[in-house]
């Protein structure tokens, strides 16, 4: 077997077939997968979102300032929110 030169050019004319196949199969899923992804992409329109943002579009969500305490009056500005938000979600050091 070691000197069979013949089955030796045999097996790699067959390996690179092969691996071309491979690659052009790989080639050919990767377009079809990309083409998938493109069509459902532009039906649900997956990047309006950070287009909008980009752009400045985007409406801002509106900011919590006020929030009820314990004895039933609120907040009146961002600092007393946040000293209060602190307050009730934060453990006391003993």
């Amino acid at each position: 077997m070691r000197g069979n030169n013949d089955l030796r050019d045999q097996r790699k004319s067959q390996y690179l077939a092969t691996k071309s196949e491979y690659a052009a199969t790989i080639k050919r899923e990767r377009n079809a997968s990309w083409k998938e992804f493109c069509n459902m992409a532009s039906a649900t329109n997956a990047w309006a979102e950070i287009y909008r943002l980009a752009a400045g579009k985007r409406k801002q969500a509106a900011q919590i300032t006020t929030l009820r305490k314990p004895d039933e009056t609120l907040t009146t500005n961002l600092h007393e929110t946040l000293t209060h938000m602190i307050r009730y979600f934060t453990t006391e050091d003993i």
